[in-house]
Protein backbone atom coordinates (compact mmCIF):
# COMPACT_ATOMS: atom_id res chain seq x y z
CA UNK A 1 0.00 0.00 0.00
CA UNK A 2 1.28 3.53 -0.92
CA UNK A 3 1.70 5.65 2.29
CA UNK A 4 0.82 9.42 2.53
CA UNK A 5 -2.01 9.05 1.20
CA UNK A 6 -5.80 9.03 1.69
CA UNK A 7 -6.87 5.93 1.51
CA UNK A 8 -3.60 4.87 3.12
CA UNK A 9 -4.50 7.11 6.62
CA UNK A 10 -7.79 5.83 6.21
CA UNK A 11 -6.73 2.28 6.62
CA UNK A 12 -4.54 2.35 9.17
CA UNK A 13 -7.05 4.91 11.48
CA UNK A 14 -9.96 2.14 10.54
CA UNK A 15 -7.40 -0.52 11.51
CA UNK A 16 -7.04 1.17 14.97
CA UNK A 17 -10.68 0.84 15.71
CA UNK A 18 -11.72 -1.79 14.02
CA UNK A 19 -9.04 -4.78 13.06
CA UNK A 20 -7.72 -5.79 9.66
CA UNK A 21 -9.97 -7.79 8.49
CA UNK A 22 -13.00 -5.39 8.75
CA UNK A 23 -10.48 -2.19 7.81
CA UNK A 24 -9.87 -3.71 4.68
CA UNK A 25 -13.47 -4.30 3.83
CA UNK A 26 -13.92 -0.63 4.66
CA UNK A 27 -11.14 0.42 2.52
CA UNK A 28 -12.78 -2.14 -0.26
CA UNK A 29 -15.98 -0.70 0.03
CA UNK A 30 -14.32 3.19 -0.14
CA UNK A 31 -12.57 1.61 -3.47
CA UNK A 32 -15.62 0.88 -5.18
CA UNK A 33 -17.10 4.38 -4.38
CA UNK A 34 -14.14 6.20 -5.81
CA UNK A 35 -14.03 3.49 -8.89
CA UNK A 36 -17.96 3.82 -9.31
CA UNK A 37 -17.69 8.08 -9.36
CA UNK A 38 -14.82 8.18 -11.97
CA UNK A 39 -16.56 5.73 -14.01
CA UNK A 40 -20.21 7.46 -13.89
CA UNK A 41 -18.55 11.47 -14.20
CA UNK A 42 -15.81 9.95 -16.52
CA UNK A 43 -12.62 11.67 -14.43
CA UNK A 44 -9.61 10.87 -13.38
CA UNK A 45 -8.52 9.99 -9.65
CA UNK A 46 -7.91 12.88 -7.58
CA UNK A 47 -5.25 12.17 -4.59
CA UNK A 48 -6.36 14.38 -1.72
CA UNK A 49 -3.25 13.96 0.37
CA UNK A 50 -2.82 11.89 3.57
CA UNK A 51 -4.27 15.27 5.89
CA UNK A 52 -7.31 15.68 3.66
CA UNK A 53 -9.73 14.07 6.72
CA UNK A 54 -7.91 16.41 9.07
CA UNK A 55 -8.61 19.71 6.55
CA UNK A 56 -11.88 18.41 6.05
CA UNK A 57 -12.72 18.31 10.02
CA UNK A 58 -11.04 21.59 10.64
CA UNK A 59 -12.38 23.64 7.68
CA UNK A 60 -16.10 21.74 8.50
CA UNK A 61 -15.92 23.20 12.37
CA UNK A 62 -14.71 26.66 11.31
CA UNK A 63 -18.11 26.52 8.71
CA UNK A 64 -20.36 25.49 11.97
CA UNK A 65 -18.72 28.17 13.78
CA UNK A 66 -19.77 30.73 11.00
CA UNK A 67 -23.28 29.73 11.09
CA UNK A 68 -23.93 29.73 14.98
CA UNK A 69 -22.61 33.40 15.44
CA UNK A 70 -24.70 34.23 11.71
CA UNK A 71 -27.88 32.78 13.62
CA UNK A 72 -26.95 34.24 17.09
CA UNK A 73 -26.41 37.56 14.96
CA UNK A 74 -30.12 37.04 13.42
CA UNK A 75 -31.64 36.69 16.66
CA UNK A 76 -30.12 40.20 18.30
CA UNK A 77 -27.32 38.96 19.48
CA UNK A 78 -23.99 40.77 19.47
CA UNK A 79 -21.12 38.01 19.28
CA UNK A 80 -17.45 39.12 19.28
CA UNK A 81 -14.79 36.59 18.73
CA UNK A 82 -11.88 36.14 21.70
CA UNK A 83 -8.41 34.34 21.13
Amino acid sequence: MTRNTRLSARYWNWVKRLGKKKALVALGHTLLRIIYHILLNKTPYIELGADYLERFRKDQEKRREAEMIRQLESKGFTVSRTA
